[in-house]
């Protein structure tokens, strides 16, 4: 199917909201490169490069209203911008994530077809189109959290799962059940391929199921999810259950912190200019 590809040149230091913006408006992949001559940079998400400018391209589906991720992204500081169409075919030969195998505290992501016959814990994983990959900032503060709190027989919510990264390694560290939730065909396809390989099983669907509840919710997605679904988020987390909010910029934090008025939060991670909100459900007083 064709897509609608995004182009456009940015200064460093305003990389993260125009990440942001595109997210928002659900961007299926991007992809960073130096406008200059310095090392190319590819991911589907990306660590923040050290590049002056960059050059960011994003994939939207053809139904996307464009005009609208335009006219916010040129608000939030753009020196160049560019649309064109492109396959399906030609987006997935020339944005290839190129992994290399990284241990996040005795969790391990490597390409599929690396040979780490040695290593446990173990995802070997294909980003497909999908977001995450483990470079990401907001991804490997939580496979570093997942790896020193392993789910033991709990069961976990992956709420916006992308490739499925978070439910695999949450299936692989002893979760009893893991549901990944993500409103975007093409990740629950990527998630669902992802999870065969790694020879795990789990739900993977659009909408939480009704009536669930988890003692572990994972949430990598942004600002304005986390705080439109707080109420469902909270409801579905079990008395004492634990909540990881994350893809959260430095100015979120009390936002988040008020629209989970029963949440208890513990511990904010920041990795570069991301952080990583860990909180309790407060116990139900009869």
């Amino acid at each position: 199917m064709p897509w609608v590809k995004v182009s456009l040149i940015v200064a460093q230091n305003r990389l993260g909201s125009i990440e942001e913006t595109l997210f928002r408006y659900d961007a299926q992949s991007l992809t960073v490169s130096s406008v200059g001559n310095e090392t190319f940079l590819e991911h589907t998400l990306h660590e923040l490069p050290k590049w002056s400018h960059v050059r960011v391209e994003a994939l939207f589906s053809l139904h996307d209203d464009i005009s609208k991720v335009i006219e916010r992204v040129q608000t939030a500081g753009t020196e160049s911008l560019d649309i064109s169409f492109v396959r399906d075919d030609e987006w997935k030969q020339t944005n290839t994530v190129r992994l290399e195998p990284k241990d996040f505290g005795g969790l391990w992501v490597v390409p599929r077809r690396s040979r780490a016959l040695d290593l446990t814990n173990v995802i070997r994983l294909d980003p497909g189109l999908a977001f995450g990959t483990g470079e990401h900032p907001t991804t490997s503060m939580c496979l570093y959290w997942l790896a020193k709190h392993p789910p033991k027989n709990k069961n976990v919510l992956d709420f916006g799962t992308g490739s499925g990264i978070l439910s695999i390694a949450a299936k692989i560290l002893g979760a009893r059940t893991v549901d990944a939730i993500d409103i975007d065909v093409l990740a629950r396809e990527t998630t669902r391929d992802n999870a065969r390989y790694n020879d795990v099983e789990f739900l993977v669907a659009e909408t939480i199921p009704p009536g669930r509840t988890y003692d572990l919710i994972l949430a990598n997605v942004l600002l304005n999810t986390i705080v439109e679904f707080a109420p469902i988020l909270t409801t579905c987390l079990s008395s004492g259950g634990t909540i990881l909010l994350t893809g959260l910029l430095p100015n979120q934090i009390d936002r988040v912190q008020s629209a989970y008025p029963t949440i208890e939060f513990e511990e904010i991670v920041e990795q570069e200019e991301w952080h990583l909100m860990i909180g309790n459900r407060m116990p139900t007083i009869n």
